[in-house]
C-alpha cells in the first residue's frame, strides 16, 4: 500500500506530508490515549487536513481525476478544431498524476473546514473490529441517500461525511451537524452493536481499489468476506438506507433537513451554507487559504509545546 517516489522526486512533497503526518499524530495520540480528550480547534483542523490529504493521495483518485481530465479535455478539443472523430491514441495526460491529485484534495480543505468532528469507538465488550483498505479515507452522504440518490460524493453538498479507521477500535468522523445528529453531545461515539461494525466495514470493502486490510489477530466475518468479492465483480452505490432507516444507528438526520425536494430545489440549495459563502467571496476564501502554516517557526513551537500538556 505504498510506493517510493510515488507523488515526485521532488523531496519537498515528502517534507510536507511528513510535517502533516507529525501533527496529525500529536492529536491523535491524545484521542488514542483519552477517547474523551475535547479537540483545540487547531487539532481539528490538523486532523481535517490529514484526512483530506489522504483522501487524494491514493492510486484509485490519482487515475481517476488524471481520467476525467483527460475526457474533459478531449471534449474541449474536439468542440475548438471541429473534429468529429479524433486519433483514438491522442490523450492529455499530468506528468505526475499523483501530485496533481494530492494537489485537489489539499487545496480544498478550506471547503470542508466547517465539518463537525467525532471519534467512533467501539465497546470494549464488543469482539468486532474495523478494516481499513488502499483507499483508507472515505466519503458517503448518508442524506442523499435518504433522498434516494445512493453514491453522492461531492464534497461541497449537503449531508458530506469524511471516515477514516485508524486502529481496529478507533476511526475519525467529520461529518454535516446541520444535517444529522451523530450520538450525544460529547465528543466521542460508542459503537454497542456489532451490526454497525459490520455496516462499516461493507462501506470499506465497497470504496476499495484493490487491496483490504485488516488485524490478522482479529477474524473478519465470512458474509463480509463474500460481499467484498462481489464489490469487485459488480461495484456499486452501497445503500445507507432501507425502510426509512440508516443501517448505520448512530446516524440520525435532523427533521428540518428531511424535506428538501431535489426535484424543485436550486443548484445553490444542494451545496452547505458554508460552502455557498465562499463561493460568493473568494477572497475571503484565498485569505483563509493564505492563514494556513502561516504563523512563525517560533510561535509554532511554542503553541504546540503548550498543546503537548494540554489535558
Amino acid at each position: 500500500m505504498s510506493k517510493d517516489y510515488f507523488y515526485s522526486k521532488d523531496p519537498k512533497i515528502e517534507d510536507g506530508l511528513s510535517e502533516i503526518e507529525g501533527l496529525f499524530m500529536l492529536a491523535f495520540h491524545k484521542l488514542e490515549n483519552n477517547h474523551d480528550y475535547r479537540l483545540h480547534e487547531v487539532e481539528r483542523l490538523n486532523i481535517l487536513a490529514y484526512v483530506m490529504i489522504q483522501l487524494g493521495r491514493t492510486t484509485y483518485m490519482s487515475k481517476k481525476l488524471s481520467d476525467d481530465v483527460n475526457e474533459m479535455s478531449l471534449e474541449i478539443f474536439k468542440r475548438c478544431t471541429g473534429a468529429e472523430q479524433i486519433d483514438p491514441h491522442l490523450e492529455f495526460r499530468f506528468d505526475e498524476p499523483p501530485l496533481f491529485s494530492l494537489s485537489v484534495y489539499a487545496d480544498m480543505i478550506t471547503d470542508m473546514a466547517d465539518l463537525s468532528f467525532k471519534l467512533v469507538c467501539i465497546d470494549s465488550t464488543i469482539d468486532s473490529y474495523f478494516i481499513t483498505s488502499d483507499c483508507p479515507a472515505f466519503t458517503i452522504n448518508p442524506y442523499f441517500d435518504y433522498l434516494g440518490y445512493a453514491g453522492v460524493k461531492i464534497l461541497g453538498y449537503k449531508g458530506v461525511c469524511l471516515l477514516m479507521p485508524l486502529t481496529p477500535k478507533l476511526m475519525i468522523l467529520f461529518y454535516d451537524s446541520n444535517i444529522y445528529k451523530v450520538g450525544n453531545r460529547k465528543g466521542k461515539v460508542v459503537i454497542s452493536e456489532a451490526k454497525d461494525i459490520e455496516t462499516i466495514n461493507m462501506l470499506i470493502a465497497n470504496e476499495a481499489n484493490e487491496i483490504l486490510a485488516y488485524n490478522p489477530s482479529y477474524e473478519i466475518s465470512t458474509h463480509l468476506r463474500e460481499y467484498a468479492q462481489r464489490t469487485r465483480l459488480n461495484a456499486r452505490p452501497f445503500k445507507l438506507f432501507k425502510n426509512g432507516q440508516c443501517k448505520i444507528s448512530f446516524f440520525r438526520i435532523l427533521d428540518k433537513a428531511k424535506y428538501l425536494n431535489l426535484n424543485s430545489c436550486y443548484q445553490e440549495d444542494l451545496y452547505r451554507e458554508y460552502t455557498n459563502f465562499l463561493s460568493k467571496n473568494p477572497e475571503l476564501k484565498q485569505h483563509l487559504k493564505s492563514l494556513g502554516g502561516s504563523a512563525s517557526a517560533e510561535d509554532r513551537r511554542r503553541f504546540y509545546e503548550e498543546l503537548k500538556n494540554r489535558k
